[in-house]
């Protein structure tokens, strides 16, 4: 289910990628579309370090894999990947996924008071990517 403003993409993700990440994601208790959407947003604000440079080798059939995202976060994704000189931005997601696969990105979870939410909403860019609460994903 998209947040507020997401839309759907179809980056295409190897058939492999996706399965692991979908199962750590299960392992988690998380659906993986949020995963996917919480790694764009935190490569696109520049709180994610790009894991990899190159998608995963030898990971059999692609196909386009719904991603929700902000035309903001995607747009400041994309423009940063260019930087790290991936590909495109379905070979990011494969390898944001992968990471998450293998246990290089976690997730996490912080609590906040009504009024520090609203702080946080407060402090984000108008205009850049951000989510509610800070880094949703971590580097390993």
């Amino acid at each position: 289910m998209p947040a507020s403003g997401e839309t759907e993409r179809a980056p295409s993700i190897a058939q492999a990628v996706w399965e692991a990440a979908a199962a750590r994601a299960r392992s988690e208790g998380l659906p993986l579309t949020w995963v996917a959407s919480r790694a764009l947003t935190g490569y696109a604000a520049g709180d994610l370090p790009l894991p990899r440079t190159a998608a995963e080798p030898a990971t059999g059939h692609r196909r386009g894999r719904s991603v929700f995202a902000t035309d903001d976060v995607w747009t400041a994704a994309d423009q940063r990947r260019k930087g790290d000189h991936v590909r495109s931005m379905s070979a990011l997601v494969e390898i944001l996924l992968g990471a998450y696969a293998r246990g290089e990105i976690h997730t996490h979870a912080r609590m906040v008071t009504t009024a520090e939410r609203d702080v946080l909403a407060a402090a984000a860019p108008p205009n850049g990517p951000a989510s509610t609460l800070p880094f949703p994903l971590s580097a390993a």
